[in-house]
């Protein structure tokens, strides 16, 4: 009856336990937490509970499994060391039982020894923790690398005021020129820019007559213009298509050179 007896008072430990842990000490409280931290399912750990702790259900026996999990839920191994942490306490106990010793050990197939399934159990837990660790500092490496290679890239463009300028992407939110770091467009980047215009700037296509220049008329009342359609590159309103309006009232006549003008 010695394994009954160590049955018994693994099974009192971890109820203790459990009740160190939990807000709640009924029944099922205490059998979901021990679930939480086992393998085991809450109405086996109920049915261990009438058994040994409220002295019901007798015919009901513990298996080999579930007296496992309780060893490692109270920081054992596994049954076998637990008995013999408690030999010295229990110098009467005897020797481990054989239900319980042929379950408990399975003998290593390349040494040939003798092996425990809570060691074996450890075992692959720690093969397994350090593989998956090995595998996410690899994943952390290459992403902080890729990472670093962007940032350090001139991979971004900033608004000058009169064209766009490539800039890496660490700089910031904002260029020295006071505007925003973007992610660069070619196509933005190689055909858009502010241009000055007069009465020689053709405004227009000659085979179709479609608009060439795009304008917006700032704060000041002074119309800017731009070589391709899309945003305004400091505020993000829409450019507007040139007009012949547009070049009637705001373009001057004359260039600003001394060549344009009459000479008396």
């Amino acid at each position: 009856m010695m394994e009954e007896f160590y049955v018994k008072k693994i099974t009192e430990e971890v109820f203790k336990k459990a009740k160190d842990k939990s807000a709640s000490h009924k029944k099922y409280a205490l059998a979901k937490e021990v679930e939480a931290a086992t393998g085991l399912s809450y109405r086996t750990i109920e049915r261990t509970y009438d058994r040994y702790i409220r002295r019901k259900d007798e015919d009901y026996n513990l298996s080999s499994n579930t007296i496992e999990e309780f060893c490692v839920y109270l920081g054992y191994q596994d049954y076998a060391e637990y008995v013999e942490k408690h030999k010295a306490k229990e110098p009467d106990n005897g020797p481990l039982p054989s239900s319980l010793k042929d379950k408990n050990e399975t003998q290593d197939s390349s040494t040939g020894a003798a092996t425990k399934p809570g060691q074996k159990i450890w075992r692959s837990a720690s093969i397994f923790g350090i593989f998956t660790l090995a595998i996410l500092l690899v994943l952390y490496l290459i992403i902080q690398n890729k990472t670093s290679e962007v940032a350090d890239s001139e991979n971004c463009m900033t608004w000058t005021g009169r064209l766009y300028e490539k800039i890496p992407c660490s700089k910031g939110s904002y260029s020295t020129y006071g505007n925003t770091i973007e992610p660069y467009d070619e196509k933005r980047f190689e055909n858009f820019k502010r241009v000055e215009v007069d009465i020689t700037t053709p405004f227009f296509s000659e085979q179709n007559q479609k608009p060439l220049l795009w304008y917006y008329k700032n704060e000041q009342g002074e119309i800017e213009y731009y070589t391709a359609p899309g945003l305004h590159p400091v505020n993000g309103k829409t450019l507007k298509a040139v007009t012949e309006y547009i070049v009637e009232k705001y373009v001057p006549i004359h260039q600003n050179k001394p060549s344009s003008f009459v000479r008396e």
